[in-house]
């Protein structure tokens, strides 16, 4: 079973275009990172911090429509700087991943083909079903 930073890092190692992979617990906290080497990350540490205990609570509140909409498989939120993914861990420890991309990826087709099968991998289920 690979560490947490393992796997960022295989995430990481997937495709050029990624910027950022981060694993939070279920309350949110940062429990591994990493970042694609010579980048200068646009937010501080705090503010990475600061930043996945929102991400966590807004994906427990979508939980809430889950049942009508089905599960969801990954957000997207695309900023003028980058692209932000969260993706929902099914593991009992972990809540989300979150990966950002740079403005010009394909971030479906790295996210379907190749993020999404490291988690299975990983876990030993998909993130969700689509």
């Amino acid at each position: 079973m690979p560490t947490l930073q393992e796997v960022c890092n295989r995430i990481l190692d997937t495709d050029r275009s990624i910027r950022f992979v981060g694993i939070a617990n279920q309350m949110g906290r940062p429990v591994a990172s990493t970042s694609r080497a010579g980048l200068e990350l646009v937010l501080t540490k705090d503010e990475i911090d600061s930043y996945m205990i929102k991400i966590v609570l807004q994906m427990k509140t979508a939980e809430d429509v889950e049942s009508k909409l089905g599960r969801v498989v990954y957000t997207l939120v695309f900023y003028s700087k980058l692209k932000r993914v969260i993706i929902p861990l099914k593991h009992p420890d972990f809540s989300v991943l979150v990966v950002s991309f740079d403005v010009s990826a394909n971030h479906e087709d790295i996210i379907m083909k190749k993020i999404l099968p490291l988690v299975k991998d990983w876990t030993g289920n998909t993130a969700s079903q689509a």
